[in-house]
């Protein structure tokens, strides 16, 4: 495995390894991708200083979210269709958010069900929900989302549109 030190080179990885239609997926935005390269721009921006000899020992990122404690206020967005890139991608998100102490969100869109994510874990999970039409399918998926002792309950009020 090749040496990853930066974004960059983890980018170039995935553009190797990965099928391209997947690729072309997570390298996309929905109709004009203006959000998406506007995202990019703003990233770009933002640079980070590193600090030595600076006494950390009484510093800390550990905050509140939800009534949740959070080793730092950050948590992982819901990605649909995650496990078109691994087949437990949900399962092993929601693990790294574990280890990392922070929130994972499960979306509507995942590959991998409520249940299986539940079963799986052994912190509870946010969940996405998209509000759609169909009142007895959202119903049935809050449910399943209580059942499976998720924390939280996110509401997007848009449906996904797959890339260009």
């Amino acid at each position: 495995m090749p040496v990853i030190t930066t974004v960059e080179d983890l980018h170039r990885l995935y553009r190797r390894r990965a099928p391209r239609m997947f690729y072309d997926y997570c390298e996309s935005g929905s109709w004009t991708e203006q959000t998406f390269r506007e995202n990019k721009t703003d990233f770009q921006k933002i640079h980070l200083r590193q600090r030595v000899a600076v006494d950390m020992s009484n510093r800390s990122t550990k905050t509140e979210m939800i009534g949740q404690e959070v080793a730092m206020p950050v948590a992982l967005a819901p990605v649909g269709m995650t496990g078109m890139q691994h087949a437990d991608g949900e399962i092993l998100a929601a693990r790294a958010a574990e280890e990392f102490g922070v929130p994972f969100t499960l979306s509507t869109m995942s590959i991998c069900s409520i249940e299986d994510v539940a079963q799986n874990t052994t912190k509870p999970f946010w969940f996405q929900l998209y509000v759609m039409k169909d009142e007895d399918f959202v119903r049935n998926i809050i449910q399943r989302a209580k059942d499976a002792g998720c924390s939280a309950l996110v509401l997007t009020l848009d449906l996904q549109l797959l890339g260009q």
